[in-house]
C-alpha cells in the first residue's frame, strides 16, 4: 500500500505546481533514448493525445493533459493520495517504523518513506545531514516564477522570426519555440535594461514556447529572484511577491518589444515559484561535477542523464551551460538515494539527492528525476517487505525490477 502526500490541490510537482511543463533532453542523448521506465510511459500517453511538441531538446506539453495522466497512472496502481495536504510532523521510531501528523489532521503510520519534497523536509527533520547550496559559500540558484501568455499571433511572430516558428510533426501545429540562445531577443532584453524600461536581473529568456493543444498560448520561463534560503518561509514569501512583480515586468516586455505579443495576456500563474535548489542529502555517494562532464558509470546505476549542467548563477544575470558531448551521459548510482546518517527506512528523491551544486544543475530536471523517483519507491517497496531497512535492498535486484518495467540502465 503506498499513500502519497502532496500538498498541493493538483497532481504533477513542479511540471503543473510551477509551470515548468517540458522535459529537458535528460531522456535524449542525441542519438537514442537513455530514460524508460514510467517516465517513457507517460510521455508516450501524452504523444497519444497530441500533448506534446516533440523536439531534440525541450518538449513542452499541455499541463491539464499532464494531470490528467499522471492521475490515472496513480489511480491504476491504487495509491491513496493526500493533496492539498503537508507534513506536521515526523517520528521514525516505535513499532509502526514511521508515524507522519499531517496539516489535514490525519495521522499515517508506514514502514518507509520516501522523501520526494525537493527540499529533502522529512530527511532534514529526521535528522540527516544535509548541505546547502555551492560549496564556496552556501549560495543556491535563483528562483523563477513561471507563467502561460495567450492572445499570441504565432503569424506575426513567425514573419519577424521566421527561425522560431516550426510545425511540428505530431500535432500538426505552428509552434513557438525559443530558448536561451535565441540572441535577437536576449538584445532587446539588454537594451531595454540598459534603458531602464526593464528591471529583471536575467539576460535572457530561459524558454518561450506554444503550449500543445492551446492555441496563441506560450508557456514562459522569464524571471530571476535571489533568495538565500528557499526553505525559510518569511524569505520565500519576499522572493513570491517579487516574482509575481517580475511576471508584470515581463509581460510588458513582451508587449512593448515582441512581434505578435502586442495583445499577449496572462491566461495562468504557475501556484508556486520554482525553487531550482535548496538542501541535499550526504549520501553513501556524493555525485559530482567530475562524475558530469567525465560521464561516469556506476555498477548501482537506477537512472541515466546527459542534461547539461544548467547552473543559474547565484550572484549575476547569467547562466552557465556545460554540455555533454553527443551520445554521452552519466549515471545516478542507487549509493546516492540514501542516506549516510539518519532512519534506516528513508529514501530520497528528487533533486535533493547526494550531489553537488554542479552536478545538481545537471540531474535536477524532470525525465532524469522521474526514473529515480521509480528506483525509490521499487527500493522502498522491497524494504517494507522484509524489515523496513533501506540498506538491506540489494541494488541488483533494483536494477532487475527497473529492467523488466523497461527502464534504460546501460
Amino acid at each position: 500500500r503506498t499513500i502519497l502526500v502532496e500538498r498541493h490541490p493538483i497532481l504533477g510537482g513542479m511540471g503543473t505546481a510551477a509551470l515548468v511543463n517540458n522535459f529537458c533532453n535528460a531522456h535524449w542523448d542525441g542519438i537514442r533514448f537513455i530514460i524508460g521506465g514510467i517516465f517513457a510511459e507517460l510521455r508516450s500517453r501524452l504523444v497519444a493525445r497530441r500533448a506534446l511538441h516533440q523536439t531534440l531538446f525541450i518538449e513542452c506539453y499541455d499541463p491539464s493533459v499532464f494531470i490528467e495522466e499522471v492521475g490515472a497512472l496513480i489511480g491504476g496502481a491504487g495509491v491513496e493520495v493526500r493533496c492539498g495536504s503537508g507534513l506536521k510532523a515526523i517520528s521514525f521510531s516505535g513499532e509502526d517504523g514511521v508515524v507522519a501528523d499531517l496539516t489535514d489532521g490525519t495521522r499515517i503510520t508506514a514502514r518507509t518513506v520516501v522523501d520526494a519534497s525537493g527540499d529533502a523536509i522529512v530527511a532534514h527533520a529526521a535528522g540527516v545531514p544535509c548541505t546547502f547550496g555551492r560549496a564556496k559559500d552556501g549560495r543556491v540558484m535563483p528562483l523563477t516564477w513561471c507563467y502561460l501568455l495567450g492572445g499570441i499571433d504565432v503569424g506575426e511572430f513567425g514573419r519577424e522570426y521566421p527561425d522560431l516558428v516550426h510545425d511540428d510533426d505530431l500535432t500538426g501545429e505552428r509552434r513557438i519555440y525559443f530558448d536561451a540562445a535565441a540572441k535577437r531577443i536576449n538584445a532587446l532584453i539588454a537594451s531595454d535594461r540598459s534603458a531602464g524600461l526593464l528591471s529583471i536581473p536575467r539576460d535572457h529568456v530561459a524558454t518561450l514556447m506554444s503550449v500543445p493543444r492551446q492555441s496563441g498560448v506560450v508557456t514562459v520561463n522569464y524571471g530571476r529572484v535571489f533568495i538565500s534560503d528557499p526553505t525559510d518561509p518569511a524569505q520565500l514569501a519576499a522572493a513570491e511577491a517579487e516574482g509575481l512583480r517580475q511576471i508584470d515586468d515581463g509581460i510588458a516586455f513582451f508587449r512593448r518589444r515582441i512581434g505578435g505579443f502586442q495583445r499577449a495576456e496572462l491566461v495562468q500563474t504557475a501556484l508556486q515559484i520554482g525553487v531550482r535548489e535548496s538542501r541535499q542529502i550526504v549520501g553513501r555517494y556524493t555525485l559530482t561535477r567530475e562524475d558530469v562532464v567525465e560521464n561516469r558509470q556506476f555498477d548501482d546505476a537506477i537512472a541515466q542523464c546527459c542534461y547539461p549542467m544548467d547552473i543559474h548563477e547565484p550572484d549575476s544575470d547569467r547562466t552557465t551551460f556545460i554540455s555533454p558531448r553527443v551520445g554521452a551521459h552519466f549515471d545516478i548510482p542507487w549509493r546516492s538515494l540514501v542516506p549516510l546518517e539518519g532512519p534506516p527506512n528513508l529514501v530520497v528523491a528528487g533533486r535533493c539527492i547526494s550531489g553537488t551544486h554542479e552536478a545538481m544543475s545537471s540531474f535536477r530536471v524532470s525525465p532524469s528525476l522521474m526514473a529515480v523517483g521509480e528506483a525509490a519507491g521499487i527500493g522502498a517497496a522491497l524494504a517494507a517487505r522484509h524489515d523496513g531497512r533501506i540498506a538491506s535492498v540489494d541494488p541488483s535486484r533494483i536494477r532487475r525490477i527497473l529492467a523488466e518495467r523497461q527502464a534504460i540502465l546501460t
